[in-house]
């Protein structure tokens, strides 16, 4: 009971955040504007939209033949349909709850392969780990590509305000003192708690669960084929780029920027599809005013962000409920696992 009160919880909380950041984001747009971007969307090039899901599409099928992989080096190879349709479950299932999409592609997996859903939850947190440091490439090629671009803006908006909390902390002793010492008596609790707790029956489970999660973990290093498994990884991060970079061309207003446009909002993307519930309202506030640098006023930048987020939103929606239904449909007659979810 306290577990889906939590989860409820953490619902509420995300999705009333999602809301807010849309209201902050709409604010100062007059009605003139408003109508201006209506009407500008209105005559859109929206077959660049069709090309933008085909990129999703084909970034799902390697992000399916990536973790197919995983599963063959740690248990077993599933099948690929199977595969496909559990990635697409798990984003249908993160649009409800946050992170609740990695459970949810396990277990459905699971269900019909037999494979231990902790074994391969442990191949997706190795997938996540990729993912970050394929991030990081991104965000260093950002940095080399459009470092005169957004340096300043970054400088300011965030370098600058943040060292001056940091300086503001540190000058205050009292603070610093605090802090230090809080860190000794967790550190304490910590050691005490994992002394005391060792031979516990908590203890043997927790160890149990982190072993079978550790064994997908450690299907990295059994991959028949680590070259393969990179070029899954840059491919899948190729569409993303390609995913936002051809929604460019469907307005006017837009059809000039460039792939360095395209990378920035990729990146800073990125980090607004995970700070809300579907990035909702965190993911237009960003990208919106990302654009002004880039000479886009901020209403159109606004519009820009609505329409890229609402393809993404929309792929993960329909195609998450296809494969809820094509689950049973593609696996009729086949046994399921006994493992459920998990």
């Amino acid at each position: 009971m306290k577990k889906n009160l939590s989860k409820i919880a953490q619902f509420a909380f995300f999705l009333g955040l999602g809301f807010f950041l849309v209201w902050w984001s709409l604010q100062g747009i007059t009605p003139e504007a408003r109508q201006n971007i209506i009407t500008t969307f209105k005559n859109g090039q929206y077959s660049w939209l069709a090309l933008s899901v085909v990129f999703a599409i084909l970034s799902n099928i390697s992000r399916a033949l990536r973790w197919q992989m995983l599963l063959e080096a740690a248990v077993k190879r599933p099948n690929l349909l199977n595969t496909f349709l559990a990635v697409m479950v798990g984003y249908l299932a993160n649009l409800a709850f946050p992170r609740l999409g990695e459970v949810a592609r396990c277990g459905s997996l699971s269900k019909y392969e037999g494979i231990p859903p902790l074994t391969a939850f442990g191949t997706v947190i190795t997938e996540r780990v990729v993912d970050v440091l394929g991030l990081l490439v991104m965000v260093l090629l950002l940095i080399v590509t459009q470092f005169q671009v957004i340096g300043t803006y970054f400088n300011e908006k965030i370098g600058q305000p943040l060292l001056q909390k940091i300086i503001h902390l540190t000058n205050n002793w009292q603070s610093v003192l605090l802090l230090v010492v809080g860190g000794f008596v967790l550190l304490g609790i910590v050691w005490w708690a994992s002394k005391k707790m060792t031979h516990s029956s908590l203890y043997q489970k927790v160890r149990h669960f982190s072993l079978s999660i550790a064994d997908g973990i450690r299907s990295i290093q059994k991959v028949r084929s680590p070259w393969q498994f990179l070029a899954h990884t840059a491919f899948i991060w190729c569409m993303y780029f390609l995913m936002i970079y051809v929604c460019f061309f469907t307005i006017e207003l837009t059809s000039h920027l460039g792939l360095g446009a395209a990378l920035a909002v990729l990146v800073f993307g990125s980090f607004g599809m995970v700070a809300t519930q579907g990035g909702m309202g965190a993911y237009q506030l960003i990208v919106a005013g990302l654009l002004t640098i880039y000479g886009i006023q901020y209403e159109w930048g606004l519009g820009f962000s609505w329409l890229v987020w609402g393809v993404q939103f929309g792929m993960m929606l329909i195609g998450g409920f296809l494969a809820l239904l094509a689950f049973p449909l593609v696996n009729r007659g086949k046994k399921m696992s006994d493992e459920g979810l998990v």
